[in-house]
């Protein structure tokens, strides 16, 4: 009866689920970088179910060498116009960048808002409706991320001055 009760607490002990260390010390890989924008669910972001893809390139035309650069696309699950569509876009792209520019080895990071967009005819299809890019170099000089969100809460203009890259799709542009 004693060995029994032994195995049974060993089994117990071994089923455990052990901590995985902050994204920033682990490896830039699709699994990993899901895992840590789930977490951001609930923190004013529009990720988790929202993230329809994550592409992860090493190396792929930066300057620095074994660095990594991540796309994320993400579909938010509504949207009421083009105002909002730009803040969700925004907010959800301080967080990300924010986060995913914690582990060094993080050169570029793009951020994909996909919406539904009807022609004339009625056809919808899904296309992006604000890229935001951002680089290490970039994101090195963001003092305080919380003061850029701030900023960005009453005007999301201020964090497209940060980023180098960003696009707009002309349907949105339009009635900006």
């Amino acid at each position: 009866m004693a060995v029994i009760v032994v195995i049974v607490i060993i089994a117990v002990v071994s089923d455990s689920p052990e901590e995985s260390p902050p994204f920033s010390e682990q490896a830039v890989t699709v699994e990993n970088v899901q895992v840590t924008l789930n977490e951001l669910s609930g923190t004013d972001v529009e990720l988790g179910d929202s993230i329809t893809d994550i592409e992860v390139y090493p190396h792929a035309g930066t300057d620095t060498p074994d660095d990594y650069i991540v796309h994320v696309y993400f579909k938010p699950e509504s949207i009421w116009d083009e105002q909002h569509a730009m803040r969700i876009a925004v907010r959800t792209s301080i967080k990300a960048m924010e986060t995913l520019f914690q582990n060094e080895a993080v050169g570029e990071a793009v951020m994909w808002e996909q919406l539904d967009f009807t022609d004339q005819y009625g056809s919808t299809e899904t296309e992006t409706a604000i890229r935001i890019l951002m680089t290490k170099e970039t994101a090195d000089k963001v003092a305080d991320w919380e003061v850029v969100a701030d900023r960005a809460w009453s005007d999301y203009n201020t964090f497209f001055d940060l980023a180098e890259l960003q696009y707009v799709h002309p349907a949105i542009a339009a009635k900006l």
